[in-house]
């Protein structure tokens, strides 16, 4: 991996955006998503319980549990973001020119964490696309059922006033990072070392995910071998 040190687990990439061409094309994803459908905003009651939802209390309490939060796609009750595109999610808005821009968008940040990476072959995908009113929140949850990087391009109205909240898996230490107006993060998901992780805004909020997994020729030989086999009708695990 050329730009991203060997043992990171969370990273900002700040100079991202200087490249004008992202900020363009996700700038019209966020044009497009407030077309798209307008969120319930949060009333004061809401406000204050979806702050301690992403609060350090919560999560430990979560741990003295020792359950492990997958994330919206399972757990949809962690969140009151406006979902795009995702058929997971039965609430989750469809907006034919929001994907056309979104499909735009996602092609040149695969690109550029290709680049990143220095691995042509990693498999990027669009995962998560989100609109955080204010009072918007992402309750603590891992990805661990999807293991690899996770990446985010997001846009916050207001700057200072919505965060990324995170536990460090090797410390414990629970580090907020603050939304300027544009902020692009990437971090690592593990199934061993869960990066718990949570998010709260207090203005509107607009997030662009991704996961990627960096090439590996285990994976590829296997992909081969279910294509082979389906192409004759047998099953990859020799049923």
């Amino acid at each position: 991996m050329n730009g991203v040190p060997k043992r990171a687990v969370y990273l900002e990439l700040p100079d991202w955006q200087r490249d004008a061409r992202l900020v363009d094309l996700a700038g019209e994803c966020v044009a497009l998503q407030r077309q798209g459908k307008t969120p319930v905003r949060a009333t004061p009651d809401g406000c204050t319980a979806a702050r301690a939802a992403v609060s350090e209390p919560s999560l430990e309490a979560l741990l003295r549990r020792r359950v492990d939060i997958h994330g919206i796609s399972l757990q949809p009750e962690i969140s009151n973001a406006v979902v795009f595109d995702a058929d997971e999610v039965a609430s989750a808005a469809h907006f034919a020119a929001l994907r056309a821009a979104r499909a735009t968008l996602d092609a040149h940040v695969a690109g550029k964490l290709r680049a990143l990476f220095g691995d042509a072959g990693a498999t990027v995908h669009a995962s998560g696309h989100f609109w955080y009113p204010p009072g918007g929140y992402m309750g603590w949850h891992t990805n661990s059922r999807k293991p690899g990087w996770r990446f985010y391009v997001s846009y916050a109205e207001e700057a200072g006033r919505s965060f990324f909240r995170y536990r460090d898996p090797g410390s414990g230490e629970i580090i907020t990072s603050m939304d300027g107006r544009w902020t692009f993060r990437l971090f690592r998901v593990d199934r061993r070392r869960p990066l718990w992780h949570a998010i709260y805004s207090d203005t509107d909020r607009f997030s662009f995910g991704y996961r990627l997994r960096p090439w590996s020729l285990k994976r590829a030989l296997r992909r081969r071998l279910r294509l082979a086999a389906g192409r004759f009708g047998v099953r990859a695990d020799g049923a």
